[in-house]
């Protein structure tokens, strides 16, 4: 019974190709470091997307919850700066890594996303016993055995889980929200289409301070999600949105990596330009996308964390979208 409530926990949305697990041989204890921002806004590192919370004189907003086995270890942290309820959790968008701790949530906190959060999350047995079958069957014959006993365990969950056991959000929007917690005003927007099609941001008006989920990464090679909804001329355009609303002082907490200021987020924003300027000057000069993608490299992103990882399939995906 235990074994099959993780499972459930770990399905609750999809993983993150090439994300490192952070301080996977250390226990959920030791893995947390929590630091004050401004205003009552805090930025909380442990293993998954970066969580940021505000404290209000009444409740805590947190944004994120990071995987079901350290999400326990997350409120422990909140508690030890504040006895104030949890009353609020966003979620960024619907990758794992964000969303995984929502059945510790769910409880006492009310749930808040875009509304393809939830649709995706809700899709996600379907979505398994669509694609899985077909995966199972390469990981045998290649002799994957890891890949083979995962793919077998979410056919098995998606098979009899039932929908009301996925903490998935219950309340949901299309365009922006305004959360009011004393004299802080907590303005949450949906761009379009970018690392998913249900991302948002988080930006605490008085302290000045963003929550930019994986919108927005620190000097770490994004993942964009072409199946969940990505682009990457979507993701540039999101970034352009959030430039536009944020002012010079402007403390950013990102999906992953250290927080950032302005400067850090144009970086990133510099990224993308440079990454479709390349895949599209190949595309237009008639270059073949393989042998694109075997030549692709710029280096000036080379030491970013990630860059052999996931930097191929960004270029991948830039190619594919360039006219």
């Amino acid at each position: 019974m235990k074994r099959l409530l993780l499972i459930t926990l770990l399905c609750l949305a999809v993983p993150v190709p090439g994300l490192p697990e952070e301080h996977p041989d250390r226990s959920p204890a030791d893995i947390f470091r929590v630091s004050p921002l401004r205003g009552n806004v805090y930025v909380l590192y442990g293993r998954g997307g970066n969580v940021g919370f505000y404290v209000g004189p009444d409740a805590v907003f947190v944004v994120d919850s990071q995987y079901p086995d350290v999400a326990p270890g997350i409120l422990d942290q909140i508690r030890k700066i504040t006895d104030r309820p949890v009353k609020y959790l966003l979620n960024t968008h619907y990758h794992v890594d964000h969303v995984g701790g929502n059945p510790v949530f769910r409880p006492f906190s009310l749930i808040v996303a875009h509304e393809n959060v939830r649709k995706r999350m809700l899709a996600s047995p379907s979505e398994i016993l669509r694609d899985y079958p077909g995966e199972l069957e390469k990981a045998r014959k290649a002799g994957n055995e890891k890949g083979e006993k995962y793919y077998a365990e979410q056919i098995e969950w998606a098979r009899k889980v039932k929908v009301e056991e996925i903490a998935a959000p219950f309340l949901t929007f299309e365009s922006e929200i305004r959360l009011y917690l004393g004299d802080e005003v907590i303005r949450v927007w949906h761009t379009p289409p970018a690392h998913t099609d249900g991302d948002s941001v988080a930006y605490f008006e008085k302290a000045r301070v963003l929550h930019g989920g994986d919108l927005i990464w620190s000097r770490v090679i994004p993942f964009i999600d072409v199946k969940g909804g990505g682009t990457p001329k979507g993701h540039a355009a999101a970034l352009d949105e959030i430039l536009r609303n944020l002012p010079s002082d402007a403390m950013i907490i990102p999906g992953h990596g250290d927080v950032m200021d302005l400067q850090g987020l144009k970086a990133f924003r510099r990224y993308f330009a440079d990454l479709l300027e390349l895949a599209g000057k190949a595309k237009s000069a008639g270059v073949p996308r393989e042998e694109f993608l075997k030549t692709a490299d710029l280096p000036a992103y080379r030491e970013y964390s990630g860059y052999e990882r996931r930097f191929k399939d960004n270029c991948a995906a830039a190619y594919d979208e360039a006219p």
